[in-house]
């Protein structure tokens, strides 16, 4: 608020600011929340429905494993980034929690490669409960559609990312 305050030329110039910052936090949070929101559903679906999906037993452990780390990496990086700014101006080395934090990534992305093999290689029946192959329905399709949004979101960012390389060099040329 200060900069704000300082780096302004009037009055409207100081209130644009501020409210910018006041978006910029908003906007902040709400991503924090969701990208907490997210493994703890994960956590919590996996964790209600443990032994209701017989067809393919390591679902549920799939989300509760998978929404326990990412948990726990988001909050080592939220740390990291707390750490980074409070020591803007020293020299940053890679620190213990960057290294974990990437340490966790790497199994957060064998374990999404191993919950892929588990949900797209099962088709259980999500109707009858004393069938072999049954799974129950909000736990198989909560894991199905959190792996397909993961792929669209890849997708799109690939996307994104083609675009942006597409003008970058159009700029040039």
């Amino acid at each position: 608020m200060k900069e704000a305050k300082a780096g302004s030329s009037g009055i409207v110039d100081f209130f644009v600011k501020v409210i910018m910052i006041l978006l910029n936090t908003l906007c902040c949070t709400i991503i924090m929340a969701l990208i907490l929101a997210i493994p703890i559903t994960m956590i919590v679906i996996g964790a209600m429905y443990k032994d209701d999906c017989p067809a393919q037993k390591f679902i549920p452990i799939y989300l509760i494993v998978g929404g326990a780390f990412t948990v726990v990496k988001n909050l080592i990086d939220l740390c990291e980034r707390f750490t980074r700014r409070r020591e803007e101006g020293e020299e940053t080395q890679t620190s213990k929690q960057g290294a974990c934090s990437h340490l966790i990534g790497c199994f957060l992305f064998a374990w999404f490669i191993c919950g892929n093999v588990w949900i797209y290689g099962t088709s259980p029946d999500t109707n009858n409960e004393l069938a072999t192959d049954y799974c129950n329905g909000t736990l198989y399709y909560f894991a199905l559609w959190l792996t397909n949004a993961t792929y669209i979101i890849i997708g799109l960012c690939c996307c994104c990312i083609c675009c942006a390389a597409c003008a970058a060099g159009a700029s040039k040329a």
